[in-house]
């Protein structure tokens, strides 16, 4: 039977693309894809700006004042561009083949791709909080000023609460519900459980992708081959990061899946998935307010 995953390529593609939209932590920061333009293989793309004219007064006689409004496509070089390379047995069955193929991308994105993501959008939005404060909580009362504090700088910026996400830890969210008692009604279950705290949105984000800094491996070296990232010496561990979606612009790519068939593979009788992805973080200096960062002392 003739061979035909490189027909999959364009639909692997898309459904990596979806995984990240749907499983990362920072999605809700991702830049509105009407505005991202044309995409090479470089690592840059064109991201639409958009300026227009205000109001102006409006004339009963000659009605409407003409305004304007500016389209520029701005190039940027997206910082990070991370990849690896995949082989997969040869097997007999063509169909067991694709979906081996199908599972093996989609859990390497969403155990190694997504976290490694997430760690670098945390640790670049900690980097430009225009807001930080280092502190450890040892009781729920401290943890629940601290949140509360956050939350009031936010609304002496005009904010309202329902526009700030809240990103934490799991010690942290359940601190903030030990200070703060529910009642439970006759009949229903214990749940604790809450998915906004003072009108803000909660995200819980697991520990290990959650720093102020963190160091990528290369996956060359004998010390890092396993690639992937730590979190840096100089890192700390973040309690919680208030922001608003509009905070910071999310931006990834991946380039074209590639695919090689066992007869174009040099290296092994196996089915070679080479894997790419273009991504990065645009905070601008205006929105730095929006970002309010609470981390370890140590």
């Amino acid at each position: 039977m003739p061979n035909n995953l490189g027909g999959n390529v364009s639909k692997f593609t898309r459904n990596l693309d979806k995984i990240i939209e749907r499983e990362s932590m920072t999605s809700f920061l991702n830049i509105n894809g009407a505005l991202l333009g044309e995409f090479v293989g470089v690592g840059e793309i064109k991201i639409a700006k958009i300026g227009m004219d205000g109001l102006a007064d409006y004339d009963r006689t000659n009605g409407f004042v003409d305004g304007g409004v500016s389209l520029e496509w701005e190039t940027r070089k997206l910082e990070f561009d991370r990849g690896r390379g995949f082989s997969i047995d040869v097997m007999d069955d063509e169909e067991h083949e694709t979906l081996v193929s199908a599972n093996v991308m989609a859990e390497f994105e969403r155990t190694k791709v997504i976290p490694e993501m997430d760690a670098i959008r945390f640790a670049r939005l900690a980097e430009n909080a225009g807001n930080t404060v280092s502190e450890d909580y040892e009781d729920p009362a401290k943890a629940l000023k601290a949140v509360r504090l956050m939350k009031e700088s936010f609304e002496d910026l005009g904010k309202d609460p329902s526009d700030i996400v809240l990103c934490l830890t799991s010690t942290m969210k359940g601190m903030l519900r030990d200070a703060m008692p529910y009642m439970m009604g006759q009949g229903e279950a214990p749940n604790g459980n809450f998915d906004t705290f003072d009108q803000m949105r909660l995200k819980v984000i697991p520990s290990g992708r959650f720093y102020t800094a963190i160091d990528l491996k290369d996956g060359k070296s004998t010390d890092e081959a396993t690639g992937g990232y730590q979190k840096a010496a100089a890192g700390a561990g973040i309690n919680f990061m208030g922001l608003t979606s509009d905070a910071a612009e999310a931006i990834q790519k991946h380039q074209k899946l590639r695919y090689f068939t066992p007869d174009q593979n040099q290296k092994a009788d196996a089915h070679l998935w080479q894997y790419r992805v273009f991504h990065d973080l645009i905070v601008l200096d205006n929105k730095k307010p929006l970002i309010y960062c609470s981390h370890a002392t140590a």
